[in-house]
């Protein structure tokens, strides 16, 4: 089975094929329509596969504690994650575990990866793993949007959802290790 990936316009049916979710990165803005939100709002709630939010869709799922049984993740950065918790950014950056299972508490259990050096991926309960890849690289936009995409592809695997956990901090690792290898072969990169 191959990976493909599909926009979503309101006027093109869903098929049946798909297997993950990834909502948000590139839907900032004021233009994004009413009916996109509400979507992605009802897939949290409902799907049955995974759902990756990252990015505006944070925003729009902010304390749907009631998600389905499925995967969920949530992956902010510090600011985004003292907006959905309203607090600031140094208040979450003092106590990032506390965060991480605030937000996945706030948002039905979903794992969270709260980026940022050395990302934080848990949930309410149980461990939390600090992810050792990365560096200051990472701090650009769109740099989060790859991690979602790469997440949402391990997520739509159905060999890898047995092991969801697994596969997120595998994602975030290999997204830090990969802007390892390039910091270290070339000084600058986009």
């Amino acid at each position: 089975q191959s990976v493909m990936v599909r926009p979503w316009r309101p006027e093109v049916p869903w098929p049946d094929s798909i297997t993950a979710w990834v909502v948000g990165p590139g839907l900032a803005g004021p233009d994004v329509p009413s009916a996109m939100r509400e979507t992605v709002i009802r897939l949290w709630r409902e799907s049955p596969e995974p759902v990756i939010a990252d990015a505006s869709a944070l925003d729009w799922i902010k304390d749907l504690a009631d998600p389905a049984t499925a995967m969920r993740v949530i992956t902010p950065h510090p600011g985004e994650a003292a907006r959905l918790l309203g607090l600031n950014a140094k208040a979450v950056q003092s106590d990032r575990p506390t965060a991480v299972r605030a937000l996945s508490a706030r948002n039905g259990n979903a794992w969270v990866v709260l980026k940022g050096h050395q990302s934080l991926v848990g949930q309410r309960e149980g461990a939390l793993t600090v992810n050792p890849s990365g560096n200051a690289g990472l701090a650009q936009g769109g740099s989060g949007d790859l991690l979602a995409g790469l997440m949402g592809g391990l997520l739509a695997q159905p060999a890898l959802q047995a092991d969801p956990g697994r596969a997120v901090r595998y994602a975030v690792w290999r997204h830090g290790a990969a802007a390892d290898r390039l910091a270290a072969t070339r000084p600058g990169w986009t």
